[in-house]
Protein backbone atom coordinates (compact mmCIF):
# COMPACT_ATOMS: atom_id res chain seq x y z
CA UNK A 1 0.00 0.00 0.00
CA UNK A 2 3.11 2.39 1.19
CA UNK A 3 5.01 0.85 -1.75
CA UNK A 4 7.79 0.08 0.51
CA UNK A 5 9.90 -2.95 0.26
CA UNK A 6 8.44 -6.07 2.37
CA UNK A 7 8.92 -9.85 2.66
CA UNK A 8 5.03 -9.96 3.40
CA UNK A 9 2.14 -9.17 0.82
CA UNK A 10 1.38 -6.17 3.55
CA UNK A 11 3.98 -4.23 5.31
CA UNK A 12 3.91 -3.96 9.08
CA UNK A 13 3.78 -0.28 9.03
CA UNK A 14 0.49 -0.86 6.50
CA UNK A 15 -1.64 -3.61 8.09
CA UNK A 16 -1.94 -1.06 11.25
CA UNK A 17 -4.35 0.37 8.54
CA UNK A 18 -5.94 -2.56 8.49
CA UNK A 19 -7.80 -2.96 11.91
CA UNK A 20 -12.25 -3.94 10.84
CA UNK A 21 -14.62 -1.89 12.54
CA UNK A 22 -17.46 -4.04 12.86
CA UNK A 23 -20.64 -1.99 11.15
CA UNK A 24 -23.98 -3.10 10.35
CA UNK A 25 -26.18 -2.09 7.56
CA UNK A 26 -29.77 -4.05 7.46
CA UNK A 27 -28.94 -7.39 8.54
CA UNK A 28 -25.31 -7.30 7.00
CA UNK A 29 -22.51 -7.19 8.82
CA UNK A 30 -19.35 -5.77 7.22
CA UNK A 31 -15.57 -4.84 8.44
CA UNK A 32 -14.28 -2.44 6.63
CA UNK A 33 -15.51 1.19 4.34
CA UNK A 34 -14.92 0.21 0.37
CA UNK A 35 -12.91 3.43 0.11
CA UNK A 36 -10.61 2.04 2.86
CA UNK A 37 -9.18 -1.14 1.16
CA UNK A 38 -11.14 -0.94 -2.51
CA UNK A 39 -7.48 -1.63 -3.48
CA UNK A 40 -6.87 -4.50 -1.65
CA UNK A 41 -10.56 -5.65 -3.09
CA UNK A 42 -9.42 -5.71 -6.51
CA UNK A 43 -6.36 -8.32 -5.97
CA UNK A 44 -9.35 -10.62 -6.46
CA UNK A 45 -8.23 -10.55 -10.16
CA UNK A 46 -4.46 -10.96 -9.28
CA UNK A 47 -2.68 -14.11 -8.68
CA UNK A 48 -1.57 -12.55 -5.38
CA UNK A 49 -5.18 -11.62 -4.33
CA UNK A 50 -5.29 -14.90 -2.14
CA UNK A 51 -2.71 -13.56 0.04
CA UNK A 52 -4.37 -10.23 0.45
CA UNK A 53 -7.48 -12.13 1.24
CA UNK A 54 -6.04 -13.86 3.77
CA UNK A 55 -4.53 -11.21 5.30
CA UNK A 56 -7.64 -9.49 5.78
CA UNK A 57 -10.04 -12.44 6.94
CA UNK A 58 -7.45 -13.48 9.24
CA UNK A 59 -7.68 -9.47 10.91
CA UNK A 60 -11.55 -9.82 10.36
CA UNK A 61 -13.26 -13.16 9.47
CA UNK A 62 -11.60 -14.85 11.75
CA UNK A 63 -12.01 -13.09 14.86
CA UNK A 64 -15.54 -12.37 14.51
CA UNK A 65 -16.12 -16.26 13.85
CA UNK A 66 -14.63 -17.53 17.18
CA UNK A 67 -16.87 -14.36 18.73
CA UNK A 68 -19.90 -15.24 16.96
CA UNK A 69 -19.34 -19.08 17.39
CA UNK A 70 -19.22 -18.37 21.58
CA UNK A 71 -22.51 -16.83 21.34
CA UNK A 72 -23.97 -19.71 19.34
CA UNK A 73 -26.02 -23.01 20.94
CA UNK A 74 -25.88 -24.29 17.64
CA UNK A 75 -23.99 -25.73 14.79
CA UNK A 76 -24.40 -22.80 12.13
CA UNK A 77 -22.94 -23.64 8.23
CA UNK A 78 -20.85 -20.41 6.55
CA UNK A 79 -21.61 -20.40 2.73
CA UNK A 80 -19.52 -18.49 0.23
CA UNK A 81 -21.05 -16.66 -2.38
CA UNK A 82 -20.34 -18.54 -6.04
CA UNK A 83 -16.89 -19.65 -4.38
CA UNK A 84 -15.67 -21.67 -7.81
CA UNK A 85 -11.67 -21.41 -7.85
CA UNK A 86 -10.71 -18.99 -10.56
CA UNK A 87 -7.10 -17.45 -10.64
CA UNK A 88 -5.86 -20.46 -8.42
CA UNK A 89 -8.10 -19.45 -5.60
CA UNK A 90 -11.26 -18.60 -4.60
CA UNK A 91 -11.75 -15.44 -2.64
CA UNK A 92 -14.97 -16.25 -0.67
CA UNK A 93 -13.53 -19.78 -0.37
CA UNK A 94 -10.64 -17.69 1.90
CA UNK A 95 -13.26 -15.99 4.02
CA UNK A 96 -15.58 -18.93 4.80
CA UNK A 97 -12.21 -20.95 5.43
CA UNK A 98 -11.95 -18.12 8.22
CA UNK A 99 -15.12 -18.02 9.78
CA UNK A 100 -14.63 -21.79 10.89
CA UNK A 101 -14.72 -22.44 14.33
CA UNK A 102 -16.69 -24.13 16.90
CA UNK A 103 -20.13 -23.87 15.99
CA UNK A 104 -19.36 -22.37 12.66
CA UNK A 105 -18.48 -25.07 9.85
CA UNK A 106 -17.43 -24.74 6.47
CA UNK A 107 -19.41 -25.48 3.33
CA UNK A 108 -17.60 -25.12 -0.04
CA UNK A 109 -18.45 -25.41 -3.21
CA UNK A 110 -22.91 -25.18 -2.75
CA UNK A 111 -23.44 -21.91 -4.13
CA UNK A 112 -22.92 -21.41 -7.46
CA UNK A 113 -23.74 -18.72 -9.90
CA UNK A 114 -25.06 -19.98 -13.30
CA UNK A 115 -24.58 -16.41 -15.07
CA UNK A 116 -20.68 -15.12 -14.91
CA UNK A 117 -21.42 -12.00 -16.16
CA UNK A 118 -19.35 -9.47 -13.55
CA UNK A 119 -20.94 -6.89 -11.95
CA UNK A 120 -17.88 -5.31 -11.24
CA UNK A 121 -18.57 -0.82 -11.91
CA UNK A 122 -22.15 -2.34 -13.16
CA UNK A 123 -25.40 -0.21 -11.97
CA UNK A 124 -28.24 -1.45 -9.81
CA UNK A 125 -30.65 -1.85 -13.21
CA UNK A 126 -28.17 -3.76 -15.06
CA UNK A 127 -27.58 -5.71 -11.71
CA UNK A 128 -31.12 -6.61 -11.64
CA UNK A 129 -31.63 -7.31 -15.02
CA UNK A 130 -29.08 -10.06 -15.23
CA UNK A 131 -29.44 -12.25 -12.24
CA UNK A 132 -26.77 -14.64 -11.20
CA UNK A 133 -29.23 -17.50 -11.27
CA UNK A 134 -27.58 -19.40 -8.53
CA UNK A 135 -27.88 -23.22 -8.28
CA UNK A 136 -27.41 -24.49 -4.38
CA UNK A 137 -26.27 -27.92 -4.08
CA UNK A 138 -25.90 -28.51 -0.08
CA UNK A 139 -27.49 -29.62 3.21
CA UNK A 140 -31.08 -28.75 3.85
CA UNK A 141 -32.78 -27.78 6.63
CA UNK A 142 -29.89 -26.08 8.06
CA UNK A 143 -28.83 -22.26 9.29
CA UNK A 144 -26.56 -20.29 7.71
CA UNK A 145 -24.26 -17.44 7.76
CA UNK A 146 -23.83 -16.13 3.84
CA UNK A 147 -20.67 -14.73 2.78
CA UNK A 148 -19.34 -12.59 -0.06
CA UNK A 149 -16.72 -9.76 -0.22
CA UNK A 150 -18.33 -6.81 -0.80
CA UNK A 151 -21.76 -5.15 -0.32
CA UNK A 152 -22.63 -2.57 -3.13
CA UNK A 153 -26.37 -2.51 -3.85
CA UNK A 154 -27.46 -5.83 -1.75
CA UNK A 155 -29.24 -7.82 -5.33
CA UNK A 156 -26.52 -10.60 -5.42
CA UNK A 157 -26.98 -11.51 -1.73
CA UNK A 158 -30.74 -11.14 -1.85
CA UNK A 159 -30.74 -13.55 -4.81
CA UNK A 160 -28.17 -16.18 -3.07
CA UNK A 161 -30.73 -15.84 0.25
CA UNK A 162 -33.74 -16.72 -2.14
CA UNK A 163 -32.17 -19.44 -3.21
CA UNK A 164 -30.89 -20.88 0.05
CA UNK A 165 -34.45 -20.40 1.33
CA UNK A 166 -35.91 -22.19 -1.57
CA UNK A 167 -33.74 -25.03 -0.31
CA UNK A 168 -34.43 -25.38 3.15
CA UNK A 169 -31.78 -23.19 4.35
CA UNK A 170 -32.35 -20.26 6.66
CA UNK A 171 -30.13 -17.34 6.31
CA UNK A 172 -29.01 -16.29 9.70
CA UNK A 173 -26.15 -13.85 9.09
CA UNK A 174 -25.00 -12.57 6.29
CA UNK A 175 -21.07 -11.17 6.37
CA UNK A 176 -19.16 -9.13 4.30
CA UNK A 177 -15.16 -8.02 4.18
CA UNK A 178 -15.98 -4.59 3.06
CA UNK A 179 -19.57 -2.18 2.26
CA UNK A 180 -19.19 0.28 -0.37
CA UNK A 181 -22.05 2.43 1.52
CA UNK A 182 -20.51 2.22 4.61
CA UNK A 183 -18.31 5.38 6.06
CA UNK A 184 -15.31 5.13 8.63
CA UNK A 185 -15.73 7.03 11.51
Amino acid sequence: MCENSSFSIICKDCREFLKPAVKLRGNVVSFYPYEEISELIKYKYSKFGSRVFNLLSNYSFKPFGKYLSGKLDEKIYAIGIDDRVKRGYSHTAILVKNLKSKNIKPLFSVLHATNDVSYAGKTLSFRLENPRNFIYTGKKGIKAILVDDVLTTGTTLNEAEEVLKKNGVEVVYKIVLSDLKAKSL
